[in-house]
């Protein structure tokens, strides 16, 4: 058989006796035999196991796993065989996923008659197996004897007396395109004597056109990929991944019909079944499966992915800021670092005022029999007046020239008057600016900002995880964390509506290469009024179709992929959907909502200035408490000091009276 440019070895499969690999070896190619009974292949039992298996798969995948592009299979059961590789290239072990070149050999001491061979072939090309191995040949052996110059076929007797010069071998394959792939055709007759009568090509290219084939597509219903109205008679079928079908079916010369389900995406089990669009695709009740599929992971090991012709982006959108809170006003001005640095600063002259008052005292006052009145002299009183000089209020020693003070003193306090005025200036000048420009809270534009502000997310599928779920990036882990997603299908909409209503939640979007959106029908121009889009992707994704794997599609899905990418069809049908299925005011309402608009001036208002009677409200009550607490420490004192008075009097009077009690008594006597 004419092997392909690029194969590596020949895989061999035989039944009873390995005569076969005297004629193969010699050809120099590299081989793979495995050899199974025809009793262990038809009465071995199922391994215990999630996929279909038995015990002679183990040296099969051996096999299915090499790099053989060509594999002969001598069997007497080619139904069975046929349907063994047709399960081990679906498993989750098979490997390589490459269309393989198959050549089916009788064993020849089972020979059928003609009519089993025919029923046996003919079950065989019916097999949902060979849609998937167009390069198939068959080889029937035809026992030829001569009688009075008539060729008669003799296909019953004693096969042993028959000599190799006296068969005729048939090359047969399906017909693998039409209406009617299951047709088997002659390919080419084979004798030891004339060699192959029509020199024909053993293994035709079938793909190039597959004259009206049926081919199934799944998909669902997401807009603008796909857009689909399964209940409106005729069926609407129509995006812009279906309008590369249309143009694929003209090139290729097929037909095609949909599979539906109503699980979505799905999932697949480990035993190769599974529900939704990956469910039916890995049963082969579908041949290409497409709608926003990326290049998932665990699906991959049952499926083939195309090229990429797109990428889209899932973004959130959430709920605006709001405006900050009035008490925060006085906050506003500096941020965190310019409070830690008043802060620092405060500290800072603090002690300055208490190190250079101590050390004005102890050094330039000495000797000089000077009585200083120094207001310095203990932390909290410079506390206090540091405190004073933020807010510009000068000691009241430098307004008093009787109070004797030294240069060292002088020149600090002046300075930190200075220091202070500019400070203050500039917090003067950012308040301005605050009641000027209305302040919001910070909003959520990144990843990061998502993950920080511990929101809850939602959407209408579960598949936007899968991507992400499995992340090791901290920040996204926190972010998938936080996905809520608790409603049945039925209540879905009337849930994700309640959720974002309550502004507390954000909701997923699908941005699209060309900038449209796939979002739920709840989102409109009034949900846009208190939602507002992320500046950053939450996450991308590339775009693929789908198909089994190893399927003989895939080549022409990537080809057709690979041209229309190239000359931007994808922006033009994205563009044509939106036009002709999807609000286009909807559409604009998500890309202009993070526009501010502005409102003109406004009057100040009472929550302008709300945070400084919360100032004065602090200031009172602190100054009220405080007082209280002075006059309750003072009465304590008070009580404390008229208890040790009492105590010491009567100690006195005690002392004082004993002795003159005993001199008495002794003038007595």
């Amino acid at each position: 058989m004419d092997l392909p440019d690029n194969n590596l070895c020949i895989g061999i499969v035989t039944e009873d006796n390995s005569d076969i690999l005297r004629y193969i070896q010699p050809l120099n190619i590299a081989t793979q035999h495995v050899n199974v009974s025809h009793h262990e292949l038809m009465f071995s039992k199922r391994i215990d196991a999630p996929f279909e298996e038995y015990p002679w798969e183990e040296n099969m995948m051996e096999i299915v796993n090499a790099p053989c592009m060509a594999i002969v299979v001598q069997t007497s059961e080619i139904r069975w065989m046929a349907k063994s590789f047709g399960r081990m290239f679906h498993s989750e072990k098979g490997i390589q996923r490459y269309n393989r070149t198959f050549l089916y050999l009788p064993v020849v001491t089972r020979l059928m008659s003609n009519q089993e061979f025919e029923d046996h072939i003919s079950e065989v090309f019916r097999m949902k197996e060979m849609d998937f191995m167009p390069d198939l040949d068959i080889v029937k052996v035809v026992k030829e004897m001569y009688v009075e110059s008539q060729h008669v076929n003799s296909l019953k007797g004693d096969n042993s007396s028959t000599k190799l010069e006296d068969m005729n071998i048939e090359i047969i394959t399906h017909t693998f395109v039409g209406v009617t792939p299951y047709d088997p055709i002659i390919l080419d007759v084979w004798n030891a004597r004339t060699g192959f009568l029509y020199q024909a090509n053993l293994y035709p290219y079938k793909l190039d056109n597959l004259m009206g084939k049926n081919i199934t597509l799944v998909t669902i219903n997401y807009p603008p990929l796909t857009v689909i109205d399964w209940d409106k008679d005729p069926r609407t079928y129509d995006g812009l991944e279906p309008q590369f079908i249309f143009e694929w079916s003209r090139k290729l010369n097929f037909t095609y019909g949909w599979a539906h389900d109503d699980d979505y995406w799905g999932w697949i089990y480990k035993n190769g079944t599974g529900v939704g669009i990956f469910g039916i695709l890995s049963m082969d009740k579908a041949d290409v499966a497409f709608n926003a599929f990326y290049l998932w992971e665990p699906e991959h090991h049952f499926l083939d992915y195309s090229t990429v012709h797109f990428k889209t982006s899932i973004i959130l959108i959430c709920p605006k800021p709001k405006l900050v809170p009035g008490w925060m006003v006085p906050i506003l001005p500096f941020n965190y670092n310019m409070w830690m640095a008043v802060l620092i600063s405060v500290l800072g002259c603090t002690t300055a005022l208490y190190i250079f008052s101590v050390s004005s005292v102890k050094f330039l006052a000495r000797d000089t029999g000077a009585k200083m009145v120094n207001m310095y002299s203990s932390w909290i009183e410079c506390a206090f007046r540091t405190s004073g000089l933020l807010v510009l209020q000068v000691p009241p020693d430098e307004r008093d020239w009787s109070t004797p003070r030294y240069v060292p003193m002088r020149h600090l306090v002046t300075w930190l008057i200075l220091f202070y005025f500019v400070v203050t200036t500039a917090y003067c000048g950012g308040l301005a600016m605050v009641l000027t420009v209305p302040r919001y809270q910070k909003p959520i534009e990144t990843t990061r900002d998502m993950a920080d502000s511990n929101m809850k997310w939602t959407g209408l599928y579960e598949a936007y995880l899968i991507g992400v779920k499995d992340s090791t990036d901290p920040v996204m882990a926190r972010v998938v964390k936080n996905f809520h997603l608790d409603a049945s299908r039925e209540e879905l909409i009337p849930w994700l509506s309640k959720k974002v209503a309550t502004k507390k939640y954000c909701l997923v979007l699908e941005k699209m290469l060309g900038g449209a959106f796939f979002m739920p029908t709840f989102v409109n121009e009034d949900t846009m009024n208190y939602m507002r889009i992320m500046k950053e992707d939450l996450f991308f994704s590339l775009a693929v179709f789908a198909t089994r794997k190893g399927s003989p599609l895939m080549h022409h899905v990537n080809v057709m992929l690979g041209k229309a990418r190239d000359a931007g069809l994808f922006f033009y049908w994205e563009a044509l959907t939106v036009r002709n299925y999807l609000s286009t005011r909807k559409q604009l309402a998500v890309t202009q909502s993070r526009i501010q608009f502005d409102d003109g001036p406004i009057k100040l208002q009472v929550h302008h200035i709300q945070g400084s009677f919360y100032l004065l409200a602090f200031g009172l009550s602190l100054g009220t408490v405080v007082f209280v607490f002075e006059l309750l420490i003072y009465r304590l004192n008070e009580i404390k000091e008229e208890m040790m008075n009492k105590k010491l009097l009567k100690g006195k009077i005690s002392v004082m009276s004993y002795p003159p009690l005993k001199q008495d008594i002794r003038l007595t006597r």
